[in-house]
């Protein structure tokens, strides 16, 4: 072999990452599971813009995205919808997932890199401790020097390592967000509404959001429905009947989406290489844990496992190469997502009527739902401080609780990033066990 990477997977992430190792003369090649046209979510998702020239891509072709526009946050009571009035300029841009796939599936082809459609990958092929390779379902091996696994949150692949590897293999179900996104066409005489974005959260009492939007050419309403843990049928449809009550542009015609799908939100896995094997993107539960987006860090990632394998220390595909992958993207990205899904913990277990006043006394406003669904630390200066106490003076022992959270949440961002900076699998496994704790979990 000579320099073959196998990527699992045809995403965003992974196709990001294809072109920057083909373009640094690697042999890449992908297998996705399913067909071209069914690859990436049939939807809008949300980034920055200046994510592509960071991680040194040009901006897609204009018709593929739409600068976003305010969110307006609805508390369980609804009692008050809380409008976050950001100026244009700092909006995100929404952008057509399936188009990006297509836009960046060009330039890894015409870097070099080899895409397979509708082949499924169903483990790794693993020799004297290391990943040499894939199988695919119909038997056939596929051997590489460098697997790299963007197989989605239950990836196989991952879930077939010997457990030696101390990389976690399952995803709780507390870290999952089962959610139904569909564009229902827009209900005939019904009126432009004032607040053209809304997110429920806890919505009826439920952990878990919801929201509403009108779509951008005004003809559809853009419906998504999602709780962690399970969504029950049931549950979708006591959801979606509060909605259409609450927001009549919903009308009965589907016009696309529709699908449940499992979307990881949670802190990023503690261990994301072996030897020959580098975790990516949902695998490596890269997402938001406040919104579930996993778009921008997962190419930040590509960028970064491209640039540790072009100027390796020793072998390039070693654990211990491989390991200043995560070092760099926990330092960078990882940290921050660890201690943001502190809150989203918190939130989820808070009682209704605490998030009802945290929202309507303003205590929680504009600056915490931007910084939280961005997956940015959020810090408070001694003003905002006393302002925080003045609105929320009436529950102290909330307020007290609260900053309690926010605590945590340093104190885990700053241990996060302690990782050891030198790839030593004791110290490693040692920091791994204290990293889960924080969340529950068990190695």
């Amino acid at each position: 072999m000579d320099n073959t990477i196998v990527v699992v997977g045809a995403n965003q992430g992974a196709l990001v990452f294809a072109e920057f190792a083909s373009n640094l003369g690697f042999k890449v090649t992908l297998y996705e599971a399913k067909q071209k046209e069914e690859v990436a979510y049939d939807w809008t998702d949300d980034m920055r813009p200046a994510t592509f020239a960071e991680v040194g891509l040009p901006m897609p072709p204009k018709e593929m995205f739409v600068r976003k526009r305010c969110w307006t946050f609805v508390p369980p009571k609804k009692a008050a919808q809380i409008y976050c009035d950001i100026p244009e300029k700092e909006l995100d841009i929404g952008i057509e997932r399936r188009e990006l796939n297509n836009w960046l599936e060009g330039r890894a082809l015409a870097a070099g890199a080899t895409v397979n459609y509708g082949i499924t990958v169903s483990k790794a092929l693993i020799k004297n401790d290391r990943v040499v390779g894939v199988a695919l379902d119909d038997g056939t091996e596929i051997f590489a020097d460098l697997v790299v696994d963007m197989g989605g949150a239950n990836s196989v692949v991952r879930s077939s390592l010997p457990d030696s590897f101390h990389i976690p293999q399952k995803l709780k179900l507390d870290d999952a967000f089962f959610a139904v996104r569909t564009f229902f066409g827009r209900k005939d005489g019904s009126s432009r509404p004032k607040y053209l974005e809304k997110a429920y959260l806890k919505h009826i009492g439920e952990k878990g959001i919801s929201w509403c939007r009108l779509s951008h050419d005004e003809l559809c309403a853009d419906v998504l429905i999602g709780r962690v843990g399970q969504l029950k049928p049931e549950t979708y449809e006591n959801a979606l009947a509060d909605l259409r009550d609450e927001n009549e542009i919903i009308g009965e015609t589907v016009i696309k989406g529709g699908q449940p799908l499992c979307i990881p939100v949670r802190h990023p896995i503690s261990r994301m290489v072996a030897n020959g094997y580098a975790l990516l993107g949902d695998s490596a539960y890269m997402t938001i844990p406040m919104l579930g987006s996993g778009l921008a860090s997962g190419m930040h990632a590509a960028k970064i496992l491209a640039e540790v394998i072009s100027q390796p220390v020793g072998d390039a595909f070693s654990a211990a190469n491989l390991y200043r992958y995560q070092y760099r993207f926990m330092q960078e990205i990882g940290a921050k997502h660890a201690a943001v899904n502190l809150m989203k913990n918190w939130l989820l277990s808070a009682n209704p009527a605490d998030v009802d006043f945290l929202l309507t006394s303003g205590v929680v406003g504009q600056k915490e739902f931007k910084l939280g669904s961005a997956g940015e630390m959020i810090t408070l200066t001694p003003l905002e401080m006393l302002d925080k106490v003045a609105k929320g003076y009436k529950r102290i022992p909330l307020l007290l609780n609260l900053n309690n959270l926010l605590m945590k949440m340093s104190k885990q961002y700053k241990f996060a990033k302690s990782l050891p900076k030198i790839y030593d699998d004791e110290a490693l496994l040692r920091w791994q066990k204290k990293y889960a704790a924080v969340y529950g979990d068990e190695l």
